[in-house]
């Protein structure tokens, strides 16, 4: 039992990081179009570890770097330069997983054929167009208000509503 408690308190650790952490929405974000984008391409199994591993390591960066970030402010409220310099530190963290990321990106999607073959897709499919330009838009609002916020506006707009509707306006 204490084991599926662990698991419980980590999920909501990861949950609570996309929720509150622009950066780890950014970095999911970034993950989830890597593998849409992968499906264009004939990878195989060992550039598809490659790739989860290469996510993983950017997100398990951010969220190290969130855990002392938050670890640090309950620590000090004065300005320190230790905790700015341990701070720094963690994002560089980020930042070095992340430029692995992408020169591990550039590799695995060097192959011509796989943009050949999105054109291809593109080109049988022109609504898929709108609609990857309409999930861009969500993406966008996700990243940038996060779930949280986007789910308070739509609460908000829908009481408004209904206490618009209920006053006869």
């Amino acid at each position: 039992m204490e084991i599926i408690k662990s698991f419980k308190y980590a999920i909501k650790g990861i949950i609570y990081a996309i929720k509150n952490e622009r950066n780890m929405r950014i970095h999911t974000v970034a993950a989830f179009c890597v593998f849409l984008f992968s499906l264009f391409f004939d990878l195989n199994s060992e550039k598809y570890i490659l790739l989860f591993l290469t996510c993983s390591l950017v997100m398990i960066c951010e969220l190290i770097n969130s855990a002392l970030e938050n670890l640090i402010d309950i620590c000090t409220t004065d300005y320190n330069s230790k905790a700015k310099a341990a701070k720094d530190i963690a994002a560089g963290f980020v930042l070095l997983s992340a430029c692995l990321a992408v020169v591990v990106g550039v590799l695995i999607f060097k192959d011509i054929n796989g943009y050949i073959n999105l054109w291809n897709f593109l080109c049988r499919f022109p609504w898929t167009a709108i609609l990857a330009v309409a999930i861009g838009i969500c993406m966008y609002f996700y990243i940038f208000m996060g779930p949280a916020e986007i789910k308070n506006k739509i609460k908000s707009k829908i009481f408004k509503h209904f206490k618009r509707r209920k006053n006869g306006r």
